[in-house]
């Protein structure tokens, strides 16, 4: 294997990270890590806002923030006001990111939060299927 990587260099494992099998094997941090992990800091550098998730079948709330380029998480965050708030079971978080849209997501706030997000993420990155109405 190793002659094999230099001679043809090393090749990533073909993976499907948009699969909603793929995130539902992901605990809820993770799914932010791969978030995270695809901001364009650079072009993301001017953008502020926060999200609350509030996973309502596992009893759990992350607060997620963009600020000068990182994407970081926090759980169980202090009361505070978000820029938006989103309650929803881990099953329509998977959705979301797989392009399902926000149908029975219970939102607070301002809906264009998650449109501002993606515009700054690497592809590939699987398309959310933003509904705001």
């Amino acid at each position: 294997m190793g002659a094999l990587e230099l001679a043809d260099g090393i090749v990533p494992a073909a993976m499907d990270s948009a699969s909603p099998d793929f995130f539902a094997a992901l605990t809820v941090e993770q799914i932010f890590d791969s978030i995270a992990v695809r901001v364009d800091g650079p072009r993301a550098w001017h953008e502020r806002l926060s999200i609350d998730w509030h996973l309502t079948d596992l009893g759990e709330r992350y607060r997620t923030t963009l600020s000068n380029g990182a994407f970081i998480q926090q759980p169980a965050p202090r009361d505070g006001a978000a820029d938006l708030t989103l309650r929803l079971t881990k099953a329509q978080l998977v959705g979301l990111l797989t392009g399902k849209g926000v149908e029975g997501v219970r939102r607070e706030g301002d809906t264009t939060v998650l449109q501002r997000l993606v515009s700054v993420l690497d592809r590939p990155v699987p398309d959310f299927a933003i509904v705001t109405a």
